[in-house]
């Protein structure tokens, strides 16, 4: 028997747009964005280094010449790339592709703006946590001056320190793994499934820390913390209908990790490791997204783009059924 269609919402169509090419496959479409980046990334520092003859020193992120390497590339790579290729959904207009990938969602924005400051705070609160309980398990005090040191969040912040701009580009990865992998990703699999893959990939895409010379438990530590961590920048970014607000949290999280975790950061590695996954980052996730879902429910309206990827997703399976 026939299966009656879907209605419309917010004027989209009720039939299955047909779709073509790399936006039918999204783990091939992911895959090639990310090696595209890698070519992009090459071909930036040639320009930097060795055209215009800068300074070279990929292991200081705050130097001008690595943080426009990093920032130029991932522009190229994570946002240009995808439009491109005309991923997540095979629109030829650069403003149709912003709204695609959710980066033109600001409404409500007082709403939006309040979860996302308050999921910054529960992360800052998380990894500070952490510090001071390893200063605990070391049976030193925990005196003011030692709590204050922990969350002395300026030192991370001009004019001390430079990450505040240097780490700007962290947020264009959201573009890739959410805005792009995750918006396709949900026309294909239910809402779990298709936010967990999405945090695998962003999990496994910290693999190659190791050939950069980390040690292997550190690395290890990495990919279950960003793991942990994609699955809540996928569940807020599919409860609000908006990247901005995973956008802003990975940056700022990356700017204040510095001084909340210095301290357990010089711990030996299987303890730096555990203390990452546990307090950098796991616990905040877990408390993150039941704060999403309690806020979500009571002042952010039903995300239209959201509703739209469910139905999306249900009328494929059905399709493919």
């Amino acid at each position: 028997m026939g299966t009656r269609p879907p209605k419309p919402i917010d004027g989209a169509s009720t039939s299955e747009p047909r779709r073509s090419g790399l936006v039918r496959h999204p783990w091939r479409a992911f895959l090639l964005v990310l090696a595209l980046h890698g070519a992009g990334f090459s071909l930036v520092s040639l320009v930097l280094y060795r055209v215009l003859g800068l300074p070279q020193d990929l292991s200081n992120i705050e130097a001008v010449p690595t943080a426009a390497h990093f920032t130029v590339a991932g522009l190229l790579g994570y946002v240009l790339m995808p439009y491109l290729l005309r991923l997540p959904s095979g629109s030829r207009s650069f403003g149709k592709y912003l709204d695609d990938i959710r980066l033109t969602r600001v409404k409500p924005f007082l709403p939006l703006l309040l979860l996302t400051v308050s999921c910054d705070l529960i992360l800052i609160l998380c990894q500070g946590a952490g510090s001071i309980v390893y200063r605990l398990s070391e049976a030193k005090p925990v005196t003011l001056g030692f709590v204050g040191q922990v969350f002395n969040l300026k030192a991370a912040l001009p004019p001390q320190s430079m990450l505040l701009f240097a780490q700007m580009f962290s947020s264009l990865e959201e573009v890739l793994f959410r805005g792009v992998l995750l918006a396709m990703l949900l026309r294909v699999y239910s809402p779990r499934r298709a936010i967990a893959f999405s945090a695998a990939a962003f999990g496994l895409m910290h693999l190659p820390g190791v050939f950069a010379g980390a040690p292997l438990v550190v690395v290890l530590g990495q990919v279950v913390w960003a793991f942990l961590f994609g699955l809540f920048y996928g569940y807020i970014f599919f409860k609000t209908g908006s990247l901005l607000p995973s956008m802003a949290i990975h940056w700022l999280s990356n700017v204040f990790q510095a001084p909340l975790t210095a301290y357990f950061a010089a711990a030996p590695a299987p303890t730096r490791a555990l203390y990452g996954v546990v307090f950098g980052y796991g616990l905040a996730a877990v408390l993150m997204m039941l704060w999403v879902r309690y806020f979500s429910a009571r002042w952010l309206p039903r995300a239209p783009g959201v509703e739209l990827s469910t139905t999306e997703s249900t009328t494929t399976r059905r399709g493919a059924a």
